[in-house]
């Protein structure tokens, strides 16, 4: 049974977390305005258009919609209950609870749940294999490789030995052979049961989380037919959406600013030896948008550092244009030693490494680059075809000085006149500055008076305690049901709170809808509170009412034959007509 937390720990966790603090501990924070914005992470976002509002301690996006405080974003970025999710902010703040919080944590798919136990034993017992005896030729060629025993340590590096060492270990550890196949450390063919990466070299892959899911293994034989093999998909391992190390680089990327991405799990090595926690691998495979849209929460400046060789070009083509066109800002790493990372950690040292990583190219350098060494230049045809490419992409470029400047360099390459036109404009939806403005907010004014007057009030009510004040001496109830079941959530928060703090509300609302409508009043632009204006809008809102309950009579007397009653519905309809023209004699008189 999930334990209860009480009002005051939660509000006192809330009061020691700051939202862009913890936002930023899950994403890369940029400056707009007097607000904070970043990648909204709840949908296929490429600008920053989730807006945090460090004064009000609240986000939203007006893309998507999404929206919330502090606890609300860890409970749907995190995908936990609203109890662990107080535990994570209050981690993040450094707030002591006053309980156990692993108290609060949620069964694991239980399904899912005996594969990481699987795969950590796996890791467990490997990475021992590779520290005993029979591990020691293991152990000298990883040195000669350059990799050291606190890189071995690091990355929990195994040694899967052969004769089904695993296989009879885990047996008597006494996991049964469906998980073990199921978790792919042992497969099951006509010869029965067998290691999967067995006489190999094991580097473990966990998923964005820190879990276990998988394996790369390296084969010491050079006459083995792979010198690489991974784990195959399983339930916990999907390679599309897998980025190796990408648990330990996250939060050094959104410090350094960019994130690296290799190829291999040696790369990634090799920079963390030479002291490079930014850096993460795609074991070989092209890149995904789902690996992109992972890559998108550690940084939106991507450095690729794929091999200098034709196909790692041909890969940096291909994965930089699907990651700008995920809305990343590009740099290629203009490696033309011909040398793999580890070799040039190797052969030249750390710093060496680490300064081939600061000679980064920009996209249209990079393009200029790889078409040029595509290309013979020398033919008319090809570079014609060339010309077309490279101007393709300068006419992408919205900076007017960069479009003049590459323009003017593939003139001098080719000797060809260019038009490129006007720079293409941002469209509004497009601007990274306008993002915001995309999707209006939803409390637009309307043509129905009643409903702005409703919305207006409820505005007021949520920024002044005198507005609810107001509400509860000169009207007390609001006509649309909605409205009126929020008006009654701030008057009972207004009981216990002196003041109305947002982000705490949100925390006492359950109803999605209701929770949205605070969010949109709370954006909303209407005027301040006076004690002026909350009048005028309990007197638009009550002539309103008199409008259509005039009306109503004016139904009523027209389906009613007895002359009674008729009368009785006549007088009625005139003394609010006189109550109506006050109203109104009032509002013109204002005017």
């Amino acid at each position: 049974m999930m334990m209860r937390l009480s009002e005051e720990e939660i509000t006192a966790v809330r009061n020691s977390a700051d939202i862009a603090e913890v936002i930023g501990h899950y994403l890369p924070l940029v400056k707009k305005g007097r607000s904070m914005a970043c990648v909204c992470p709840f949908h296929d976002d490429h600008d920053p258009s989730l807006s945090i509002s460090q004064d009000k301690q609240i986000y939203k996006c007006f893309v998507c919609g999404a929206g919330g405080n502090v606890f609300t974003f860890v409970q749907n970025y995190e995908k936990v209950s609203f109890p662990e999710a107080v535990a994570k902010v209050a981690e993040i703040s450094g707030y002591k609870l006053s309980f156990d919080p692993s108290a609060l944590k949620t069964p694991v798919d239980p399904k899912k749940d005996v594969l990481y136990k699987v795969l950590a034993e796996t890791i467990r017992y490997t990475h021992y294999q590779l520290g005993a005896q029979a591990g020691t030729p293991v152990r000298q060629y990883l040195s000669q490789r350059g990799i050291d025993e606190a890189t071995i340590e690091k990355f929990e590096i195994g040694w899967n030995g052969p004769g089904d060492e695993l296989l009879r270990f885990l047996q008597a550890k006494g996991y049964n052979e469906q998980d073990m196949v199921a978790s792919n450390v042992v497969r099951l063919n006509e010869s029965g049961l067998h290691d999967v990466f067995s006489s190999r070299i094991t580097f473990p892959i966990h998923d964005s989380l820190g879990n276990p899911i998988g394996f790369t293994a390296r084969s010491m034989d050079p006459e083995a037919q792979s010198k690489y093999i991974n784990t195959t998909e399983t339930d916990v391992y999907v390679k599309g959406h897998t980025v190796f190390n990408y648990h330990r680089a996250k939060q050094p990327s959104r410090q350094e600013g960019r994130v690296l991405l290799c190829e291999g799990v040696t790369d990634v090595l090799a920079f963390s030896q030479a002291g490079m926690d930014n850096v993460v691998a795609t074991l070989g495979t092209a890149c995904t948008s789902e690996q992109l849209r992972l890559l998108r929460q550690c940084s939106l400046h991507l450095t690729f550092c794929y091999d200098g060789d034709k196909a790692g070009q041909n890969a940096t083509y291909k994965a930089a244009q699907l990651a700008r066109a995920a809305g990343f800002e590009v740099g290629i790493v203009n490696n033309q030693t011909g040398l793999d990372p580890d070799e040039i950690l190797r052969r030249h040292g750390a710093e060496e490494l680490k300064a081939m990583t600061r000679k980064e190219l920009t996209w249209m350098e990079f393009v200029f680059q790889y078409l040029a060494s595509r290309y013979d230049l020398e033919n008319y045809s090809e570079k014609k075809e060339f010309t077309f490419k490279v101007e393709a992409e300068i006419k992408q470029l919205t900076d007017e000085f960069d479009r003049q400047n590459f323009a003017h360099q593939l003139e001098q390459l080719t000797g060809f006149h260019l038009d490129l036109g006007a720079a293409p404009a941002l469209k509004a939806e497009d601007s990274p500055s306008s993002r915001v403005k995309r999707v209006p907010v939803r409390l637009n004014p309307s043509r129905d008076g009643k409903t702005n007057a409703e919305h207006l009030i409820l505005a007021l009510m949520l920024t002044s305690r005198d507005a609810v004040e107001m509400f509860k001496e000169k009207l007390g109830f609001l006509l649309n049901e909605e409205n009126q079941q929020l008006a009654m959530m701030i008057l009972d928060y207004s009981r216990s709170h002196p003041q109305l703090q947002l982000a705490d509300f949100i925390s006492t609302i359950d109803e999605e809808a209701l929770r949205q409508k605070v969010l949109d009043l709370s954006e909303w632009e209407c005027p301040q509170f006076t004690p002026e204006v909350m009048e005028g809008a309990v007197r638009r809102l009550q002539r309103c009412m008199l409008e259509e309950r005039i009306n109503d009579l004016k139904q009523q007397i027209l389906r009613i034959s007895n002359p009674e009653s008729q009368a009785a519905l006549l007088h009625e309809r005139m003394q609010l007509q006189r109550e109506l023209r006050g109203y109104l004699d009032e509002e013109k008189h204002q005017d």
